[in-house]
Formats: structure tokens, sequence, C-alpha cells
């Protein structure tokens, strides 16, 4: 099964804020999955190395891939395949997920191109999946941006009361 997809989003933060949230694996953890899911992240992110992702969603799983590239601040790409999927570790298994950064003013787009699907189940799980994701990562992203700081300080100095008196 050869089909592909792409989702895009465009995050209010420039692109190393964008990339650090992307491939921190501190960050990923943060917005690839809820609290409860536990996620762990481990990879080095050299090209050819291995990327370990872990955690609970209706039982443990582990989604395994190799690094296919890692460009700062423009391109990220690896394989994928979950543990939950139940495939064979072999290469016809993986997904590949390629994500791509490009500046729009002092934003950030960013585009995930998805393909090699092994099954349509998975074609429509990692669709839905990312549909959902790619939102949380913006979020977390322009949080931390400077645009999220000055409204989050702008936010704190609003709830203070004249004279610090509360």
């Amino acid at each position: 099964m050869s089909q592909r997809f792409t989702e895009a989003v465009l995050i209010h933060a420039p692109a190393e804020v964008v990339w650090e949230c992307l491939t921190g694996t501190e960050h990923m953890r943060e917005w690839m999955g809820e609290a409860g899911m536990m996620i762990e992240v481990e990879t080095d992110w050299q090209i050819g190395g291995p990327i370990i992702v872990r955690g609970r969603h209706s039982g443990r799983f582990e989604n395994r891939g190799i690094v296919l590239a890692f460009e700062p601040q423009k391109t990220l790409a690896y394989t994928h395949l979950s543990s939950l999927s139940r495939l064979p570790d072999q290469a016809q298994s993986y997904t590949t997920m390629e994500f791509s950064l490009g500046a729009v003013g002092h934003d950030t787009r960013l585009t995930l191109l998805a393909s090699d699907f092994p099954t349509p189940t998975i074609l429509k799980h990692l669709q839905f999946y990312w549909a959902g994701t790619l939102s949380m990562l913006k979020r977390y992203a322009e949080q931390r941006g400077p645009r999220g700081a000055a409204a989050q300080a702008a936010s704190d100095s609003s709830e203070r009361t004249p004279g610090g008196v509360s």
C-alpha cells in the first residue's frame, strides 16, 4: 500500500522554537499524548540511529524507527512501526514520517508528509492521530515562543492588583 497524506499547521512561533519542541525529547512527551500515556522518547537524532517512543494507550506500546533526516530548523524524517500493529519488524511494515519547517513572516509552517503505510488501518489511525497531535504541538510551541511568553507575562501582570494587594 503506497498512499500518503499531508497535514500542515501554521505556528505563531519562530522556527527555532518549533524545532526545539518537535525534536527535544523532553518536549515531545508533552505534546505527543496525554499525561496519562506516560510518553518516553529515546533518540540521539543521528541519521541511521534509532528512535523509540514508549508509553501506555490501552496497554503498553513501543514505536520504533530509524532516523532518516535531521536538518535543524528545516527537515526531520524517520520511519515508524508501532508494537500495537503486531506487524513483523521488516521494511514493508514501516511508515515514513517527514516533517518540514518553513518561515511565514515571523511564524513557522510545519508540514508533515506521511507515506508507505503497510495497511489501510494504519493509514487511518495515523491520519486521525496527527490531525489532533499537530494542533497540540502548535499550542505547545506557541506557549514557548516570544509571543507566548509575552502573552503569559501580560496575563500574569493583569491578574495583579495595584499596590500588590489582592
